[in-house]
């Protein structure tokens, strides 16, 4: 499982701890015709029928923690296909509200690609950053490169 590489600028007030990123499950192929014994996924190959969750996870902890009330953190997953196509929409977004609770908090949402991509080769990249109460950024940010991922027409 990647960490992802993060980076704040607000002194030792606030941490980013035991971070890390991963693709997920892949959701049941959309037109299975039979199983055979050792087929299993993989996470980096999905049929055009499949969708597929990216779990993220971190924790925070510091004295600044517990003041920032109203900011969030933006999840993006981006999708950049190989070749002369480009993925549409090709980014995967969720907010997940900063919770101002002193002491150390776990954070662990996930980002659905859905399915309807289009055959291809896609590299997947995954970032974070953070935005206070009015939407302006606040300098907490991360990101991993995931690697590729393989979509094939069924």
């Amino acid at each position: 499982m990647p960490a992802f590489n993060a980076e704040i600028e607000l002194s030792a007030g606030f941490q980013i701890l035991n971070e890390n990123v991963t693709l997920g499950a892949e959701s049941a192929d959309g037109t299975p015709i039979w199983t055979f014994a050792g087929d299993t996924p993989t996470n980096r190959i999905l049929s055009t029928d499949q969708s597929l969750r990216v779990n993220v996870s971190w924790t925070t902890q510091g004295p600044l923690a517990t003041l920032m009330g109203g900011c969030k953190y933006v999840c993006r997953i981006f999708l950049e296909q190989m070749g002369q196509n480009e993925a549409s929409p090709g980014v995967y977004t969720t907010v997940v509200n900063h919770i101002p609770v002193v002491g150390p908090t776990a954070y662990s949402p996930y980002i659905t690609i859905p399915a309807g991509l289009q055959e291809g080769v896609y590299r997947v990249v995954f970032s974070l950053n953070m935005v206070g109460p009015t939407n302006n950024p606040i300098p907490v940010a991360g990101f991993a490169d995931l690697g590729f991922l393989q979509v094939f027409a069924n």
